[in-house]
């Protein structure tokens, strides 16, 4: 019996005390004003009312914060440029018009600076990347085609339109020709010209000439172009070295050794290799070969003089 009313006296505790919460949240809300915006349970939280932000579009700078300061919101400004907003008006805005916050939230608003406009830059001649950072930053459209030039390096402007000091702005266009450099070409074909006519075609056709080297072939004009390296026909950089192979007429041979032989026996032996015997007679010219120049062995060309002293104790 006295459990039951031990238990009876709780529960009239319990509910005095929750009557007692509700008159407060009661006489609470009917003290600041009961709303949708802000219940009793935020209120006895602390926490703001949930606020409707404003729709800013097009509001002057002074009108838009003062829209915000009205609806308990703060403004944090930042300024850009617009082909469309006025200057000195609302662009952009974050949250949106409509949105649903509490009281003392940020609203990211942006200002129109108005149009921006800027110099054509004087751009011929200059790098492409140079050129192009004041048009971007002005929001201008850069059309840039590229084409080979002889003249112009390469990734460095040929022509502009509009040209310098031109004011564009992001409506406009800036048509940007860029030179890709010299295009590469073949390597003529100089074989059978002599020297001088093998370096115009090569010098005309935009290379340089590299080495010379003697080419052996018994067929071809002495000193002509046998073939060039890279060979004729080659596509290739301008400028690329070319390297020439100059006939210098049949294979070498080796000179023998006529050491003792008579005049006769020497014109023998040299004539068929191609080689001239040039034999000089010492004292009375009786006798054999007495020394020879080239010695012996020695690589000459058809062509070639071996020069030989002929004398007594031959």
């Amino acid at each position: 019996m006295a459990g039951r009313r031990a238990d009876g006296v709780r529960g009239a505790k319990g509910s005095v005390a929750l009557g007692v919460a509700l008159l407060g949240a009661a006489l609470l809300a009917g003290f600041l004003g009961f709303s949708s915006t802000l219940n009793p349970i935020d209120a006895l939280l602390g926490r703001g009312a949930i606020v409707t932000v404003p729709d800013l579009a097009r509001r002057p700078q002074p009108g838009a914060e003062a829209d915000l300061r009205a609806a308990g919101l703060v403004a944090k400004v930042r300024t850009s440029y617009s082909l469309n907003g006025v200057r000195g008006t609302v662009i952009a805005q974050m949250p949106a018009a409509g949105s649903r916050v509490r009281e003392g939230a940020t609203v990211d608003v942006v200002i129109s600076r108005g149009v921006n406009r800027v110099e054509m830059p004087d751009a011929v001649g200059k790098p492409l990347d140079d050129v192009t950072a004041p048009l971007k930053d002005a929001g201008v459209t850069i059309d840039v085609t590229r084409d080979h030039s002889e003249t112009v390096a390469k990734g460095l402007v040929i022509s502009q339109t509009p040209g310098p000091g031109v004011l564009v702005t992001g409506e406009d266009t800036a048509h940007l020709l860029v030179s890709e450099g010299p295009a590469q070409r073949s390597v003529p074909n100089v074989a059978g010209l002599g020297m001088d006519g093998a370096a115009f075609q090569l010098g005309k056709a935009g290379f340089a000439i590299g080495t010379i080297t003697p080419a052996d072939d018994p067929k071809a004009v002495v000193g002509s172009i046998q073939r060039t390296e890279p060979a004729a026909g080659t596509v290739a950089d301008r400028d690329t070295v070319v390297n020439l192979f100059q006939v210098a007429g049949p294979a070498p041979v080796a000179v023998p050794d006529l050491t003792g032989q008579s005049a006769a026996a020497v014109s023998a032996a040299l004539t068929p290799l191609g080689l001239v015997p040039n034999v000089i007679y010492v004292g009375t010219g009786a006798g054999g070969v007495t020394s020879q120049d080239p010695a012996p062995t020695t690589m000459a060309r058809p062509g070639s003089v071996v020069t030989v002293e002929v004398g007594a104790g031959g």
